[in-house]
């Protein structure tokens, strides 16, 4: 499998669902604080992972990935931390409209 079938089977096909699910309850501030925290994770994860790889703790496999480098890392892996960051983030809304009442709106 390779790293962009993982992204779409994993990352892409639950994030588009979730999306859909929370489509009527997302608002403006909701997506502008998963852009902020998206920019953060690509912030401060760009110099780990180009040092480690760089510094061979870990690899990619060329067969595996589009072979488009920003630094030593491939696109897949940022576009792995922006998409994984709203993943994580529609998730929680989800469990927080599932759990809890917004009582305050």
């Amino acid at each position: 499998m390779t790293y962009l079938q993982f992204l779409i089977l994993f990352v892409c096909i639950p994030l588009g669902l979730l999306g859909w699910r929370l489509r009527r309850r997302l608002r403006r501030l909701d997506l502008v604080m998963l852009v902020g925290l998206a920019v953060i994770a690509v912030v401060c994860t760009t110099p780990w992972d180009n040092y480690l790889v760089a510094t061979g703790v870990w690899s990619y496999d060329p067969r595996l990935v589009l072979n488009r480098t920003i630094g030593y890392v491939p696109i897949e892996e940022y576009v792995f931390f922006i998409l994984q960051t709203f993943l994580t983030g529609f998730f929680g809304l989800w469990l927080w409209d599932r759990f809890y009442r917004r009582e305050w709106e």
